[in-house]
């Protein structure tokens, strides 16, 4: 295992560390790193190999970590550590569906929105046909319905033939989308994650929160959990001292990933559950503002998410005591 620091990000007063090794030996640094709010990077084992093999050098320690901080300063884009194939390989197969998943979305995402520039430059005859409504999904099934022939213009014709075929590339992208979806929820179900039975929360968003805490006992308090995905409270200013916050600002840290799920959650929790309603009516009442009241909610979503994983945790382990 080779462990170095390999560069600082002054906006975000972070440093980023590559790791070798981090699935095998390097596990347990692997887990701790990201809890303590480092940047944890895996380190490619060839580029080690290839300095050692250009400098005809020895394999030691000094060697391997001077090799993985340059591969982490110089290559900001290196994958992250490997610590959930450690904690459980289901665990890591769904992140592997989850990322696939992710990357269809983002160039799905992608397509549509070139789909809805060149929508743009189809002749009047084409574009009175498609509704100015809805999303650019929508508009792009209702070009399957018009006929190329009938645009007067040779450019005309040509992209609306162009666009035509990207009905077939969208239509295999929803079908991977969604069959990966169903696999991550299988995936979940075998590993016994219970977040989705908490409202607002999907299988998509139950995978991501499973993915990025991975082992749940690096978290002994509910506090870190909250710290660690932005829902901690943070002092507006640091005159207020050591003590609890007296007036608490947006957290900017943290696992934003994981944020994004929990503010879903208290979004469709609002709407639908009177619980919900009321205790952020009750806070609004207290003085706060509603941005406010929505991160005391988050918070509170982030606690239960603390127990609900440990739960899960405690109830695997006995399963596994059981069948052995």
């Amino acid at each position: 295992m080779a462990l170095s620091v390999g560069g600082i990000d002054p906006r975000q007063h972070t440093f980023t560390v590559g790791v070798e090794g981090s699935a095998k030996r390097g596990a347990h640094v692997a887990v701790a790193l990201p809890a303590a709010g480092l940047g944890a990077r895996e380190a490619p084992v060839s580029r080690s190999a290839a300095q050692r093999r250009s400098g005809r050098l020895d394999k030691t320690g000094a060697v391997d970590a001077a090799a993985s901080a340059r591969a982490s300063s110089a290559e900001p884009a290196l994958g992250p550590v490997q610590a959930l194939e450690a904690y459980g390989p289901l665990v890591a197969e769904t992140e592997a569906a989850l990322e696939h998943r992710r990357g269809l979305a983002a160039a799905r995402t992608l397509m549509l929105r070139h789909v809805a520039d060149q929508t743009a430059g189809l002749p009047a005859e084409t574009r009175d046909q498609l509704s100015t409504d809805g999303e650019t999904e929508s508009r792009l099934r209702r070009l399957e319905h018009i006929n190329p022939d009938i645009d007067t213009t040779p450019a005309g014709r040509r992209r609306l033939a162009w666009l035509q075929g990207f009905i077939s590339q969208d239509r295999t992208a929803r079908s991977g989308i969604r069959c990966l979806e169903r696999l991550i929820d299988e995936s979940l179900d075998r590993h016994g994650a219970t977040p989705r039975d908490e409202a607002g929360v999907g299988a998509v968003s139950a995978a991501a929160s499973a993915c990025e805490a991975g082992d749940p006992r690096r978290f002994d308090r509910e506090s870190k959990l909250a710290r660690w995905c932005g829902a901690g409270a943070a002092a507006l200013s640091s005159g207020e001292g050591a003590g609890n916050p007296v007036k608490r600002r947006l957290d900017f840290r943290g696992d934003r990933r994981i944020n994004p799920v929990l503010c879903t959650a208290s979004v469709a929790q609002q709407r639908r559950q009177l619980e919900a309603a009321a205790y952020l009516a009750r806070k609004t009442a207290e003085g706060k503002t509603r941005r406010e009241a929505r991160r005391a909610r988050k918070r509170r979503l982030a606690n239960r998410a603390t127990r609900r994983m440990r739960r899960d945790e405690n109830t695997r382990k006995q399963h596994s005591k059981h069948a052995a």
